[in-house]
């Protein structure tokens, strides 16, 4: 193949354009490459970093809150009703007598009566991680359950909410209910952990966060309840539209 001649320069002259023109070429390359170098790194790296940053677990958590807000318990419910109520200071509430006589001091774990002293509670003093009220109203079993020990201390008078869920009756010895606590007032409720109990005249209703279980102690005496059943009309002053006073609820509230 011939080598092309320009005019005025030679075969020399052609040469050294072409070898120059090729320079240039090259050089121009060269700066598309340098003005394309910021558009790969800035364009795709972005892309790349922002899913990098985004927390792994953020969709999980999301889906965890939702399905907690699923569980609040509707305006009416036992434990809506018992936790909106003006709460007592627990501080006020950890001195009592290990004796019906006895004197009053400072001791673990909380311990309260109704309005009335008539039922006294407490919590967290005998490591059983339960809530007990002891209340003549409550008649349990007259004998322990074939399921306890047999150095059990039987006491029908217990009402004995846990984790578990509730029991009427229970070991004495193994559940300890001090005296001379201070009495919550009426239209008041104290909240211990995953415990929360409403004083209402001489009756005191109790929920357990867990089990969504509770009792209820009145002059009727001893019945179990649902957290997230309706309340009676003498806690929340509406009247209960449905039929079903332990209709199971898990609408969002509203107010």
């Amino acid at each position: 193949m011939g080598v092309a001649t320009v005019q005025g320069y030679g075969q020399r002259g052609a040469v050294g354009t072409i070898a120059l023109l090729a320079l240039l070429t090259l050089s121009g390359c060269g700066l598309l490459s340098a003005q394309g170098t910021p558009d790969r790194i800035v364009i795709p790296s972005t892309d790349q970093l922002s899913t990098e940053t985004k927390p792994s677990t953020l969709s999980e958590t999301s889906k965890t809150n939702r399905s907690q807000s699923n569980d609040i318990p509707s305006e009416w419910s036992f434990e809506r009703v018992i936790k909106s109520a003006p709460r007592v200071s627990n501080s006020e509430f950890q001195m009592a007598a290990s004796k019906k006589d006895g004197t009053r001091e400072d001791v673990s774990g909380y311990h309260f009566s109704s309005a009335d002293r008539e039922i006294r509670c407490s919590t967290g003093n005998n490591g059983a991680n339960a809530l007990v009220c002891t209340s003549d109203t409550v008649k349990g079993p007259k004998s322990a359950p074939a399921k306890e020990d047999p150095d059990c201390s039987w006491n029908r008078e217990l009402a004995v909410l846990s984790s578990d869920g509730v029991s009427e009756g229970g070991c004495a010895n193994r559940y300890s209910v001090l005296f001379r606590s201070r009495s919550i007032p009426s239209g008041s409720a104290i909240s211990v952990g995953r415990f929360a109990c409403l004083s209402q005249d001489t009756d005191v209703y109790c929920v357990e966060s867990d089990s969504g279980t509770g009792f209820a102690l009145t002059e009727d005496g001893y019945t179990e309840i649902r957290a997230d059943a309706r309340a009676p009309k003498s806690l929340t002053g509406v009247d209960d539209e449905t039929s079903e006073s332990t209709s199971y609820s898990r609408v969002v509230p509203t107010r």
